[in-house]
């Protein structure tokens, strides 16, 4: 049950990441991932995203790493998500 409620969160959280940072570009920010903005130069962002969120789901489904993968990843993500509504709030008070 632990592992599907992380891979849950961990498919929300990859959804507010690329959400939260189309806004945070769309209002005049920057991607500071250096592989993420040659990704995107390429429009090949969001198949990259897509094969690297199956790719950990798939290590998750493994019981013996699985919850450490999960909560190592979803914490990654619960800061980069944080980080670009921190991003937007700031952007907004401008």
């Amino acid at each position: 049950m632990i592992l599907f409620l992380l891979a849950m969160l961990f498919i929300i959280l990859n959804i507010l990441d690329v959400t939260t940072t189309r806004k945070v570009l769309k209002n005049g920010g920057y991607e500071a991932n250096p592989i993420a903005r040659l990704l995107m130069r390429f429009h090949l962002f969001l198949p990259a995203k897509i094969i690297m969120v199956l790719v950990i789901l798939l290590i998750m489904a493994d019981e013996e790493t699985g919850i450490k993968t999960g909560i190592i990843c979803c914490g990654i993500y619960i800061f980069i998500v944080w980080n670009n509504c921190r991003t937007l709030r700031l952007q907004s008070q401008d």
